[in-house]
């Protein structure tokens, strides 16, 4: 059986937490999407790590990076040792068609954010959107092609000389890197990585046909979809969970679908955001909540939370079950809000034809009176406030949908499981 942690928001959501939590059961962990602009944090009593390549776990069992992520050799390659310094008993598998982050992938997205000006996305600059596309067309290189120094140094220096001009008469800006520095790094870095290529959509596919449990990990979050998220303002690719199928290369099955979500919204780099707070309420919210990007450490912008957008994200990835994070944040501030409509020239408008151009709508909200500072440790959703609970059960109501989990803490232990 197939089953995934997918956010619902613009990211940051929490997804580490709930994947690092589903891997106690669940021993076969796969990421097929995103690369190493997407970091996911565990917690483990006074032990934090994050991940932005290697499935978010502390558990022991088996890690498959599938062809539809992007690697970033050195990023990759640090994770492993980070993480057989503290588990040695975790296999971990990479395809050999997953297509290589270059450093000169980076060169050219800093490049362009820069001549975009005011206009740029908003991109960390890890060059995972320019990787993307080279693949796209047709172009990219390969981890299996880095294994050979020939081929290498011959597919590099095609795309090298491509994006170099680009980077040059295009972006009017300049390339300080070294080709044959590029090359023997390399090729040094995937004979690092040699002993873990494998086939993962074959190992996939025999653990589903030998009924074992497998658990996705999507990178990136609903609404950075490049096809029904906020575009322009996405990633380079699809994050719907469903894209799954095609990208691990499996037949399409049913999948149990854990949806994330914040207690609140926030979003990192530019992009329409209905919700968006300006004043104290959003620097108290972002200084509780530890609102720094994970990879990037940019300040979130954080807004209140906007259900419009969560029910198109359980429409959109046929969510089972949904998930809640950062509750404790809130606690001890006056008046919650949560946003349940869209007005667009004082006429209602659905999130589907919001979503065409976000920054043109303006959320209708519902007021809740916040709850107390949350102390200790919670075993049942009875236990929390009247207040935290009314406003849990506003957001059941509105989705149709169940909060199994809610986290009210960064550790794992700070978790209630509702049956």
């Amino acid at each position: 059986m197939l089953y995934s942690v997918v956010g619902l928001q613009f990211g940051d959501e929490g997804k580490g937490k709930f994947v690092d939590y589903l891997a106690g059961k669940i021993k076969h962990i796969a990421r097929f999407n995103g690369g190493a602009n997407a970091g996911h944090c565990v917690q483990v009593k006074n032990q934090r790590q994050s991940f932005s390549q290697l499935p978010a776990t502390l558990y022991q069992g088996n890690m498959y990076i599938c062809q539809g992520a992007l690697i970033s050799l050195e990023i990759l390659i640090s994770e492993i040792e980070r993480l057989k310094q503290i588990r040695q008993d975790i296999s971990i598998y990479i395809d050999y068609r997953c297509h290589i982050v270059l450093p000169i992938h980076a060169s050219l997205n800093q490049a362009s954010e820069k001549f975009k000006g005011s206009r740029k996305i908003g991109s960390v600059g890890l060059g995972i959107g320019a990787c993307f596309e080279d693949k796209a067309n047709r172009h990219g290189i390969r981890l299996y092609d880095a294994l050979d120094k020939i081929k290498l140094r011959e597919k590099l220096a095609f795309l090298w000389d491509l994006r170099e001009k680009q980077i040059t008469y295009v972006f009017n800006d300049t390339l300080t890197l070294e080709f044959e520095d590029v090359v023997e790094r390399l090729y040094e870095q995937c004979q690092y990585i040699k002993p873990y290529l494998a086939f993962t959509d074959k190992k996939i596919r025999q653990l589903l046909g030998d009924n074992k449990d497998v658990l996705l990990e999507t990178s990136q979050a609903t609404f950075l979809d490049n096809a029904f998220g906020s575009y322009p303002y996405t990633v380079a690719y699809q994050t719907l969970v469903q894209s799954c199928f095609s990208i691990i290369g499996i037949p399409a099955s049913p999948i149990h679908v854990l949806g994330v979500m914040k207690a609140y919204m926030i979003r990192v780099g530019n992009g329409p955001f209905p919700t968006e707070l300006h004043d104290d309420a959003a620097i108290n919210i972002r200084e509780r909540g530890n609102e720094y990007g994970t990879v990037s450490g940019r300040p979130r912008r954080c807004g209140w939370l906007d259900l419009n957008l969560i029910k198109q994200a359980i429409e959109l990835n046929g969510v089972t079950e949904l998930a809640i994070t950062n509750v404790d944040v809130l606690a001890n501030v006056d008046e919650i809000k949560i946003a349940i409509n869209y007005m667009k020239k004082d006429k209602p408008i659905t999130c589907e034809a919001a979503l065409l151009n976000l920054s043109e709508v303006t959320p209708i909200y519902y007021t809740f009176r916040g709850w107390p500072q949350l102390k200790g440790n919670y075993h049942s959703r009875l236990e929390l406030p009247v207040e935290l609970r009314l406003f849990l059960s506003f957001i059941e109501e509105h989705t149709n949908k169940k909060i199994r989990y809610i986290s009210y803490g960064a550790d794992r232990d700070k978790t209630i499981i509702c049956h």
